[in-house]
């Protein structure tokens, strides 16, 4: 809290201060009293006040010991001189008066004579040895009678020689109250502005301090101090740039008043370093230099792309998720895993629900961006307009309805990591050009800006369309198919792999069973070959949902063909899959309607070569029978 120390001239004025005082709001400082006389007493030096109230000696020795202590002068006016000098009028007779005062342009010998008849002597006093002197001085000069502050009078009464006290008037007294009191309200304003600035420049990371015009450090943090003079304790301010940051280059800012950047290396560290010209009006009074750690800068950025991954830009699937007995498919696999090690542009084709983002996300997982950003974007699904600046991003007022301070785009949100363009093929002809300007320059340009931007994107893009037709007729760019197809994978559709169809039905109603909270329900053997017959023309969307509504409507622990037959008589193009029903089973699988079993004991083979004289894998034949044998305890359970 702010203080302010009032030393009252002479004890008569102490309670008229007193007084006046308890008028005045000062519950933001605090306001004592003392008096003290000359300038050799102890309790002027080292005082904790902020603004001291004073007169005369008194008052220029408490600047000087205290040289951070505001000083408010008691003036002295030539009113009080005059009724000082007319008190003593009976003692003159003619002879010498002198006058000793620190400000002697209160006094003119020559006026004052004119107006009192008084010859005086003046002489000018800022300590009391100055006062003694004068006073020998001017006693030597036949001086008889002296007129100043309360240490002349003290000083003439030991030496018996006769003193008149200036007294200060009550108004001027009050006017000095009243200046301590607003210039302590600017200090508390002034101070907690300054600890709110050395607040916020001690909780940056970075290095900040300000120079003046003369290369003095004016004002700086901690973590300047701890860089250049490695304490933190050890404050800068005071200090030439010269003395500890001698390769700094700071004036050609301060000259053109334009920002500036460079690249220095700074006790070791490589710092990113800004100089910025601290502005008064349209003159340039400083520099502000700020020093980032460039290795700081970078595990920053990675935390701002980490927390965009946890607001859903992120890949959630790895290879492992994808299910499959297909050798296609597994061939397909690990090529892909090949791809995700390198930093090529891959280029997917498929129908669509094969899991072309499936293998995308995959990809990106196993890649070493896989802590970084995986953004997705339809481009079929947004009009071109709004498509470019969700790919770009915009500026602030770039078009109507653009939110203010503009917005980053979906290239910027994957810096680091991957994008993956979904149904490119779509994509119109002028955002297509853009495109090819990202892939061949790594940088883009926000919507209505015209600052460059780089970033470091793997793109993955993705088409259910043929693409070589609409290359052929003007639709896409050639150029831009040739660099997105660097490298390329054709996942093909599910009917083209039928062994998968019943790994991919399990699993989807094993899951949609326990996220329902049911039993997981049976399946009939003899559902698989009518399943595999299916034309599955959304490939595995298309079976997921089959599969999550056999879960949903099933409620006699079994799905068989009956309930396929109920709950699936249409396919994706509304012909009616009853006719496969219809059929005898050996007719649409090689699976008959006899007992997997009763087929394996009969053969006389082994669980292997049965297998493959069936077409099937020995995992898929074992699971079969087990569950032929829990659908016969279910029967069996039922029917007792």
């Amino acid at each position: 809290m702010i203080k302010i120390l009032v030393v009252v001239p002479y004890e008569e004025l102490y309670t008229q201060v007193r007084e006046y005082l308890e008028t005045l709001d000062t519950r933001d400082f605090i306001v004592e009293l003392e008096h003290i006389v000359g300038t050799n007493d102890r309790s002027i030096k080292q005082r904790d006040a902020d603004i001291v109230v004073a007169r005369g000696i008194t008052g220029k020795a408490m600047a000087r010991e205290n040289p951070n202590i505001h000083l408010v002068d008691i003036s002295i006016s030539s009113s009080d001189l005059i009724t000082a000098l007319w008190k003593g009028r009976d003692w003159y007779q003619g002879g010498k008066v002198g006058v000793i005062v620190t400000d002697i342009g209160i006094c003119d010998p020559v006026q004052l004579k004119d107006l009192t008849g008084i010859d005086l002597l003046v002489r000018k006093a800022e300590d009391e040895n100055e006062v003694y002197a004068a006073i020998e001085e001017l006693a030597a000069q036949g001086v008889s009678t002296f007129v100043g502050g309360l240490t002349l009078c003290r000083k003439c009464d030991a030496l018996k020689l006769r003193s008149i006290h200036i007294k200060t008037g009550g108004e001027a007294m009050m006017r000095a109250l009243n200046e301590a009191v607003a210039a302590a309200r600017s200090l508390n304003r002034e101070r907690t502005r300054a600890n709110l600035v050395t607040t916020v420049l001690n909780n940056t990371e970075d290095v900040m301090f300000a120079l003046n015009r003369h290369g003095l450090v004016i004002a700086a943090n901690s973590q300047a101090s701890f860089l250049f003079l490695g304490d933190r304790d050890n404050p800068l301010e005071g200090r030439h740039i010269d003395d500890f940051y001698p390769e700094a280059s700071w004036r050609p800012t301060l000259e053109t008043q334009i920002e500036s950047e460079i690249l220095q290396t700074i006790g070791g560290q490589l710092m990113l370093v800004n100089h910025s010209p601290i502005m008064v009006d349209t003159e340039s009074v400083g520099i502000l230099i700020t020093c980032r750690n460039v290795e700081a800068l970078r595990e920053t950025e990675q935390k701002i792309r980490k927390e965009l991954s946890a607001k859903g830009l992120v890949a959630h699937y790895h290879f492992g998720n994808i299910i499959c007995e297909n050798q296609q498919m597994k061939q397909l696999i690990a090529t892909a895993y090949k791809y995700s090690q390198v930093d090529s542009n891959v280029f997917i084709i498929g129908e669509t629900g094969t899991g072309k983002e499936l293998f995308a996300q995959s990809i990106h997982n196993a890649s070493k961006r896989s802590s970084h950003p995986f953004v997705a974007v339809n481009c079929a699904a947004l009009p071109e307009q709004l498509l470019e600046s969700e790919l770009f991003g915009y500026t602030e007022g770039s078009f109507s309805g653009a939110v203010k301070g503009g917005k980053m785009g979906l290239f910027e949100l994957a810096h680091k990591g991957t994008i993956f363009l979904d149904e490119i093929g779509e994509m119109p002809l002028q955002i297509q050009a853009k495109i090819l300007r990202v892939l061949q320059e790594r940088e883009i340009r926000r919507v209505g800006g015209d600052t460059v931007i780089p970033i470091d994107v793997r793109i993955i893009s993705a088409t259910n369309i043929n693409i070589l037709n609409r290359v052929q007729n003007g639709a896409f760019r050639q150029d831009l198919y040739y660099r997105i197809n660097l490298l390329n994978l054709k996942i093909p559709p599910l009917r083209q792999r039928p062994e998968d169809i019943e790994l991919i039905f399990r699993h989807f109603v094993r899951k949609y069973a326990t996220e329902a909270g049911k039993t997981v329900p049976l399946i009939d053997p003899q559902v698989i070959p009518i399943m595999q017959s299916f034309v599955w023309q959304g490939n595995i969307r298309e079976l997921r949902n089959f599969s999550e509504r056999m879960v949903i409507l099933n409620e006699s622990g079994v799905i068989d063909c009956k309930e396929v037959e109920t709950f699936y008589l249409f396919d994706d193009r509304g012909a009616v899959q009853e006719r496969l029903i219809d059929k005898p089973a050996q007719e649409i699988g090689s699976v008959r309607a006899a007992s997997l079993a009763r087929q394996l004991e009969q053969s006389g083979l082994d669980r292997d070569a049965f297998a493959k004289s069936l077409g099937l894998s020995r995992t898929t034949l074992w699971r079969r029978l087990r569950d032929e044998q829990n659908l016969q305890s279910h029967s069996s359970s039922v029917s007792s």
